[in-house]
């Protein structure tokens, strides 16, 4: 072999070794890098509304995720589908827009106005009811991301998380409060009465879409009749909002009496439940609304109350 040919041979091996070390550097080097920085990148969730219901498996949403990351590399992803899951069972996906990373320490809000798809219908409302019932509880995300950095595409990556969200709480802190009761009905044998209540929803998600809610009425430990949402364009959202119910009572309720001297006398309690069959038009979230059990009080005596003249509530206090 002449001196020129073992030249041109060891060229030929050096460029097969840079080949062989670029390809691992971009196979299978930076692939990890990346996905370390997929690893790293710190996900929560601000709040989920559901806006809407238009099917059984179809809920409209808002969702406000807060993203934090650090990242050496600028990218940019395909759409991501996240699945969400609860007690290790998956209950929908949502899609989330491709995004655009910049480099550097991130610390921001991406809202989503989409879709949530409802792959297993028990298994959300047993998320719901978890909700309904507890102050917090945790949700898993996965996702399989596309990303595109330094002009090649790195699919396969693989993203967990764990999502708590704050829970209802039974709506129990603060205590809702009655502001003011109108007692305007009497007739067919039954008490119609419509009762402003300043409600607390302290969870993370709000049920702006939830509609119209028939909910049962208690006065202490005894039925009194059953409770109906008159503003069900508002919903359950998130924070404060003043909710209003028109409460029919049955003249012959065996709770009648207490309950109209508890009131006159300024120290009544009330439960709305969800005990009734026809509490929620939507299937998604019955067994949710079953385990609704509000507390409810009033304090004003005569000063909020609202009767009707025609109507004699003398013979219920005699």
């Amino acid at each position: 072999m002449t001196r020129k040919q073992r030249i041109l041979l060891l060229g030929g091996l050096v460029l097969v070794l840079l080949a062989v070390i670029l390809l691992v550097v971009f196979l299978a080097i930076i692939p990890a890098v990346i996905q370390h920085y997929v690893n790293s990148v710190d996900l929560t969730i601000n709040y989920l509304d559901i806006k809407s219901i238009p099917s059984d498996t179809t809920l409209n949403v808002e969702l406000s995720l807060n993203v934090k990351h650090d990242i050496g590399i600028a990218a940019t992803t395909d759409d991501i589908t996240a699945s969400l899951l609860y007690g290790g069972v998956a209950f929908g996906s949502v899609v989330i827009p491709g995004l655009d990373i910049k480099t550097g320490k991130q610390d921001y809000n991406l809202t989503v106005d989409g879709s949530l798809s409802l792959t297993d219908v028990d298994a959300f409302n047993l998320m719901a009811e978890g909700l309904v019932e507890g102050t917090e509880i945790s949700l898993e995300a996965t996702a399989t991301i596309k990303a595109h950095a330094i002009g090649l595409t790195y699919g396969g990556l693989g993203l967990v998380r764990t999502l708590p969200i704050k829970g209802f709480n039974q709506f129990s802190d603060p205590t809702p409060e009655i502001d003011y009761i109108n007692w305007f009905g009497c007739s067919n044998d039954v008490y119609q009465m419509d009762i402003n209540v300043t409600l607390t929803n302290p969870a993370t998600m709000g049920l702006d879409g939830i509609g119209a809610l028939n909910l049962s009425l208690y006065y202490a430990d005894s039925y009194l009749g059953y409770a109906e949402s008159l503003t069900p364009e508002l919903g359950l959202p998130r924070g404060e909002s003043v909710q209003l119910f028109r409460a029919t009572v049955p003249q012959a309720s065996t709770a009648l009496k207490g309950m109209a001297l508890g009131v006159v006398g300024g120290s009544a309690q009330f439960y709305i439940t969800g005990d009734n069959p026809y509490s929620t038009e939507y299937t998604q979230f019955q067994e949710a609304i079953s385990k609704v059990n509000m507390s409810i009080v009033y304090t004003d005596g005569l000063s909020n109350l609202g009767l009707n003249t025609s109507c004699n509530i003398l013979t219920i206090l005699a």
